[in-house]
Parts: C-alpha cells; structure tokens; sequence
C-alpha cells in the first residue's frame, strides 16, 4: 500500500516492499526586514511568506525488498538534475507547492558477500520551489 510519492520514489508497506520514512522535519517561516530608525526600536516589516524546507531520514534495506544502491542512485540523479517534485503523503500534498531537492547525504551499511549493499541510511533535503 502506497503511503507517498516524491516523483518517481514511492513509500510504500506492502508483503514484499517496505520503504519509509522516520523522523520527517519541515520548517515554515516567514521573511522578514528590519528597518533601522534614528532614536527608535527598529520596525519590522513583513515581506511574505520563506521557502519550506523539508528533511526525509529513510532507511533503505535490501532485507525490505528495497535495493539501496538503486534507490542512492536514483536520488542522486534527482539532486544532481535539478528535479522538483510534489511530496504526497496519504492523497495530499506537502506544502503548495513541489519541492526541489537540495542536497541527500547517505550512510552505507553492512555489505553481503558479493558486494552488495545491504542497508544504507539516506537523508534527503527538499526545498520548496516556487
């Protein structure tokens, strides 16, 4: 059962594929100036609204029916091709509008015996991209 998309990653539950996410941040803020005034507290003004940002920690195991060195792979392409993509979580969309992804940091895991990757650590930055 798909839980989420972000473009071509699926997070899903099923008997034979599991891939999530734990731990998901995203930060809302607002862009703000101060304007400095002689003999006076200076005065805020507010310009509209910041760029989400978001922060996706997933494990990635072959064990779950995910291959991790394919999905590294995949996200790497995604950073590295300038993709924005909508993030759906349950039907609905994160935000209003897609995300780009800025930056992913991974952490591989035990290898099996031919050299493949068994479990790795990804952590995926989106920005939003208006």
């Amino acid at each position: 059962m798909a839980i989420g998309i972000l473009g071509p990653i699926v997070f899903e539950v099923s008997d034979k594929t599991v891939l999530t996410f734990s731990g998901m941040t995203r930060d809302v803020s607002g862009r703000w100036v101060e304007h400095e005034v002689m003999g006076v507290k200076p005065k805020p003004e507010f310009l509209g609204p910041g760029n989400q940002k978001i922060t996706l920690p997933i494990t990635v195991s072959a064990s779950l029916g995910v291959k991790p060195r394919k999905m590294l792979e995949l996200v790497e392409r995604m950073v590295e091709s300038g993709d924005a993509e909508y993030l759906i979580l349950k039907c609905r969309p994160v935000g209003r509008h897609p995300f780009r992804l800025t930056s992913s940091s991974e952490t591989w895991g035990p290898m099996y015996r031919h050299g493949e990757l068994a479990r790795a650590n990804l952590t995926i930055t989106l920005e939003e991209y208006t």
